[in-house]
């Protein structure tokens, strides 16, 4: 069990409000293992998001379907808050957020 499988997991639950997974919003901060153990800190895009505690629950559920002897634990933070610069590019263009700014090196 690596991050990377954690986060792939992730990418296939959805933010009900917006259609967007979480893994495309920028809502994961961190996928930490230590053994079976699964410990994943998350945000919402809002303080004030009615569906958090659906959304942690949903995460914790296919975490823990995936992989069924891990000991899961799905936690919110809000340091930082969440901003539309976290998402990638095609959650952006999802919810009508202009691309990045590509800079030029040199």
């Amino acid at each position: 069990m690596k991050p990377a499988e954690i986060a792939r997991v992730l990418s296939r639950v959805y933010d009900p409000e917006l259609g967007v997974d979480l893994v495309s919003l920028g809502l994961v901060y961190d996928i930490n293992i230590e053994g079976e153990r699964v410990t994943v800190m998350m945000t919402m895009t809002s303080t004030m998001c009615p569906m958090a505690e659906a959304m942690l629950d949903s995460a914790q559920t296919a975490i823990s379907y995936q992989f069924p002897d891990a000991d899961v634990v799905v936690l919110p933070v809000y340091d930082p808050p969440w901003h539309i610069d976290m998402a990638d590019d095609r959650a952006r263009e999802w919810l009508g957020a202009p691309p990045r700014a590509v800079t030029r090196a040199g």
